[in-house]
């Protein structure tokens, strides 16, 4: 491979695919996708001595030709975003747009729960939460410390509901992290524009002969290594295994007809009122910063005893800001928000792109601004230094309430389901590969717990004589519907088990069957836990860059 020079003279060992005049060298590692958990994975495979090979299908920045790989059908747009959105198939992938929550899952995830279907992992949360703190560095999020300073709502923690918290990174794009120290070390290459396009197993479909790369003039290359890790995230991780079929039937790793099914994001909604009782001064309702500046935000909670008597799957709800599509607000902030939608990355305001926009509310928008121009003027000012010009961003607008009045944001886990799946059309992008189509479904039991949850805190305000809680409950399941599944989030989709039964990868993220084939992804997530799973697959990639160098990859 021809080096070449970075900006700061060192040798660089990226390439880019249409510039190589000969096939990369065999590695120890080849890590397809270049996103968190496969940068970090590449950083540590390095730290530890491996050569390592980081293939990435798209280049320095997401293109609309590289793009469009990620277009996809839906079984039903509304509960699901377009899948050519919450990716990003570039260096860096995702985490060029992700929000920055980094947040562990819970000890009760990796348990068997009995009023959970398929719940219960190969391995214990002591196993991962090992590998929390580094997780936490990687991502610049501050110390693993999760304990709130003070309740949410005094008064209202107890046996059923607690406070917990959130934690931010920067939020970290990770090429920004950790490009140039990939690029310059000396047993680290890493190639753009190479997408894989096929995993090809050796004859007897026991390990990996080869992955096939798809080069820019149109060539196929085989590139090979001791060991294969797909790091391409949830979705295109899953779709690569299943259109490798020409040596296993139906793809690896699917001897128990798992691959592509289990499919989990979040059940989210903003739905609910809540009024407290307590000095407005004391609702923890806005950011907080810790000693190193770490933006921290408190959120409430069913308490694990909670979930076990109750039989709920693992939730929490923020306090949010009001409806900025309902003009009645009267807030300038909130207006200009509306107004400001089309600015935004469509993954950040599909809400407001979809309102009324209509004149009559549109006017009322206006009015808004047009009556507290110095309120917004202020908080333009403020908001401008902490989101765009600080080099830690403060995640997101945070309007505390006069009237002690708040909106719930409800996030929920999925209960593993069989027929929440993702799998293969006819049509084909432009290399080739047949597209996906996501049909994402929502088991009664998922609705069943965001009802008794909704009444548990309903029930604790009044309890407590915290607070009231105000919400139409027969509305509930529409709106989990109307908000789609949640984010990127996209899990489950190559789930970790003991037996090749009952997933496709075993407790070390090796595919059932293979050898020399690994997933690094929260594809392999058996649940999905309350939590944003960014953080759980950086620690699992470095549980596995341990477990590489153990089995001497």
């Amino acid at each position: 491979m021809l080096p070449r020079r970075c900006d700061n003279g060192g040798t660089s060992v990226r390439a880019d695919a249409s510039d190589l005049n000969s096939l990369p060298e065999p590695a120890d590692i080849c890590i397809v996708g270049s996103g968190a958990a496969g940068l970090t994975l590449a950083a540590r495979c390095a730290a530890l001595g491996m050569n390592v090979l980081v293939l990435e299908a798209g280049g320095a920045q997401a293109e609309p030709g590289v793009q469009d790989a990620y277009a996809g059908e839906l079984a039903d747009p509304r509960v699901h975003w377009p899948l050519d959105t919450y990716r990003v198939r570039a260096l860096g992938g995702t985490t060029s747009l992700w929000g920055g929550r980094s947040i562990p899952f819970d000890p009760i995830d990796f348990e068997p729960r009995p009023w959970v279907a398929q719940s219960g992992w190969p391995i214990t949360y002591d196993e991962v939460a090992r590998y929390y703190p580094a997780a936490m560095e990687a991502a610049e999020a501050g110390a693993f410390d999760h304990t709130p300073s003070a309740p949410i709502v005094p008064g209202l923690d107890g046996e059923w509901l607690h406070t917990t918290i959130e934690r931010f990174s920067r939020p970290t794009n990770f090429w920004t992290r950790y490009g140039e120290q990939l690029t310059r070390a000396a047993n680290v290459r890493v190639i753009t524009h190479a997408p894989v396009t096929a995993v090809r197993l050796a004859h007897d479909g026991n390990s990996v002969d080869h992955l096939e790369v798809a080069t820019p003039n149109g060539t196929r290359w085989p590139v090979r290594a001791r060991a294969y890790v797909l790091a391409a995230g949830g979705l295109e991780t899953a779709r690569l295994l299943l259109a490798s079929d020409d040596v296993v039937r139906h793809g690896p790793g699917n001897a128990g007809g798992w691959l592509g099914r289990g499919y989990m994001c979040h059940l989210a909604a903003t739905f609910g009122m809540a009024h407290f009782t307590g000095a407005p001064n004391s609702i923890g309702f806005d950011y907080e910063r810790d000693a190193e500046g770490i933006y921290i935000r408190r959120r409430l909670a069913p308490t694990p005893a909670a979930q076990r008597q109750r039989r709920l799957l693992n939730a929490t709800v923020r306090l949010h800001i009001r409806d900025a599509n309902d003009p009645s607000h009267g807030d300038p902030v909130l207006s200009l928000m509306f107004l400001a939608a089309f600015a935004v990355k469509y993954e950040y305001s599909r809400g407001a792109r979809e309102a009324d926009r209509s004149l009559g509310p549109y006017l009322r928008h206006v009015g808004n601004i047009a009556r507290h121009p110095v309120q917004l003027f202020n908080f333009v000012r403020t908001w401008g230094v902490k989101r765009y010009l600080a080099s830690r961003r403060i995640p997101s607008i945070a309007l505390p309430a006069r009237d002690n009045r708040y909106p719930l944001e409800f996030v929920s886990e999925q209960s593993p389901n069989w027929d929440s799946r993702v799998l293969l059309t006819e049509a084909r992008d432009a290399l080739g590969m047949r597209r996906l189509k996501v049909d994402w479904r929502v088991a009664a039991a998922d609705f069943d717990s965001a009802r008794a949850t909704y009444r548990l805190i309903r029930d604790e305000l009044a309890r407590t004589g915290t607070g009231t809680l105000d919400y139409d409950e027969a509305a509930l399941e529409d709106a989990l519907l109307d908000a789609a599944a949640y984010g990127g989030h996209h899990s489950g989709t190559t789930r970790m088990s003991d037996t090749p039964r009952d997933g496709v990868v075993d407790r070390d993220c090796r595919v059932h069957g293979v050898a020399n084939l690994y997933v690094a992804s929260s594809a392999v997530t058996p649940t999905s836990s309350q939590a944003n799973p960014t953080l759980t697959a950086i620690a699992l990639a470095l549980r596995l860059a341990d477990h590489l160098q153990e089995c001497g990859a």
